[in-house]
């Protein structure tokens, strides 16, 4: 992810990986924050196991604008 987001090493990274109880949710997904000392963090939800998790999608993910609903 360092590289895939050119994050420096004072940059703290975050990769959680939850059981979700939600409706309609997969029983397990994966929380990525990447949490900057300076500037916005960013924190995604992959809706996929931790170990399935590949560059592209943490591309599509991180590199995508937010959505707010």
């Amino acid at each position: 992810m360092r590289a895939l987001l050119g994050l420096d090493d004072d940059t703290a990274v975050m990769v959680r990986e939850l059981a979700c109880t939600e409706p309609g949710c997969p029983p397990l997904e994966t929380v990525v924050a990447v949490l900057p000392i300076e500037g916005e963090a960013r924190c995604r939800t992959l809706h996929d196991p931790a170990d399935q998790i590949t560059e592209d999608h943490l591309r599509a993910a991180l590199l995508a604008p937010e959505q707010h609903n």
